[in-house]
């Protein structure tokens, strides 16, 4: 059938919590020419303990439909009022593609979108698409609960158009791993970023650290650790580090910046306390001005045990800055392939060094040669960069995501 502009798409999410996920869900809602697309953005409530991105829409001119009971924990009672929710805002938008993000919303979302096909007409019928931005199949919750959302996910894939991944890693896990769904409905579609400001970033880097560090810190190597304080994040592993390097004599040249907030916060303060190292650790909370912080840091670390792309590894490695991150999920998508794997407890990849989810003494290793060798480090922090402006960039994204919803519209 003839392409139909603009093209409706109701664009689902749970929570506009800080992160990759609500990053893209705006910047899609945002960047779409009006012209060919007309976007309606849906979200939930954010938890408690999580950083709030609905300033972002207000500044990218999105007015988000908040639904009150929406939110990330499983509530069947919230769950059924959001799912007659949806559905009545599917029956009043009317769009053509109901296009989710991350798994709650991609199970309610898809759910709503399918009770009402039941009554269209085949040639009328809502095309789906699901982003899988990281999984919860992973290091998230015990086998049974992990198994049942295997099923919920496979049988939702049948009837959804397309599928996107943001790795090929991930690829592999939905497709091979996982059986959720064959390659043909299965689309990877790397995230994309406006990365201009942090090109530039070193500008804030005297004054971010009159800010944030007590004492003289100009001759100090500053590593930040940035995202959520929550058990997948893993920050304790950030902290062995930093005990490790005290045990060796070697704390005195570090600070380390961690950078967000969660649940395990007032532990990981109680932790660096009990390691003796709260001297050389600050906790900055959630930040708006994302270059402001990599201005000021020397590093990044990244000790999450489960992840999709990383945008803290992203946003660094466009920063310059070299980055030393867990060997997980799409992390290798990022660092590519190992050139070096000769230090005893670490791997040094093209953009970064690898190292293992498990032991601080891996981790510690990898920040100790970041500091000692920072000319071979800065010229893999700058081969990094070079990568991320080409591989992660919002025009590649809005091209790559245009090209989608005309296929499917040109399908229907």
């Amino acid at each position: 059938m003839p392409s139909l502009k603009p093209i409706r798409i109701l664009r689902i999410i749970a929570r506009l919590n800080i992160g990759g996920p609500a990053i893209q869900a705006i910047s899609l809602s945002s960047e779409l020419p009006e012209t060919s697309y007309q976007t309606l953005l849906v979200c939930g409530t954010v938890g408690a303990w999580e950083g709030d991105m609905s300033y972002l829409a207000v500044f990218r001119g999105v007015c988000p439909h908040f639904i009150p009971k929406f939110g990330r924990e499983i509530s069947p009672l919230d769950d059924v009022q959001t799912f007659f929710a949806l559905r009545r805002i599917i029956k009043r938008f009317r769009p053509h593609i109901v296009h989710t993000h991350t798994a709650k919303a991609g199970t309610l979302g898809r759910a709503a979108a399918l009770s009402v096909n039941m009554f269209l007409a085949p040639r009328k019928r809502i095309r789906l698409v699901h982003t899988f931005h990281g999984h919860v199949f992973h290091s998230y919750f015990g086998s049974l609960k992990t198994s049942v959302f295997i099923q919920i996910e496979r049988a939702l894939a049948r009837f959804t158009d397309r599928i996107i991944v943001i790795s090929s890693l991930q690829k592999k896990d939905i497709c091979h791993r996982l059986k959720i769904a064959g390659e043909k409905r299965v689309k990877l579609i790397r995230l994309g970023f406006n990365l201009s400001d942090f090109k530039n970033c070193e500008r804030y880097k005297s004054i971010m650290r009159e800010e944030y560090f007590s004492g003289p810190s100009s001759g100090m190597f500053v590593v930040g650790l940035i995202g959520r304080l929550t058990p997948v994040k893993n920050p304790g592993l950030f902290l062995k580090a930093a005990k490790c390097l005290k045990d060796r004599g070697k704390i005195g040249l570090f600070r380390f910046l961690i950078v967000g907030d969660g649940e395990l916060k007032k532990a990981l303060i109680d932790e660096a306390a009990d390691l003796g190292i709260a001297d050389a650790v600050s906790f900055a909370g959630w930040q708006r001005e994302m270059p402001y912080v990599y201005g000021g840091i020397d590093a990044v670390a990244l000790s999450s045990r489960n992840e999709g792309t990383p945008v803290a590894l992203i946003e660094a490695m466009a920063s310059a800055k070299p980055v030393a991150a867990t060997d997980v999920g799409g992390v290798r998508d990022l660092l590519g392939d190992i050139v070096d794997a000769s230090p005893a407890r670490f791997s040094i990849a093209r953009n970064g060094l690898l190292v293992s989810n498990q032991e601080g003494e891996s981790l510690a290793d990898a920040l100790l040669f970041l500091q000692q060798n920072r000319a071979s480090a800065l010229q893999m922090a700058r081969r990094a960069q070079d990568f991320v402006f080409r591989q992660y960039s919002m025009e590649r994204l809005l091209e790559d995501i245009k090209w989608l919803y005309d296929e499917l519209m040109r399908d229907n």
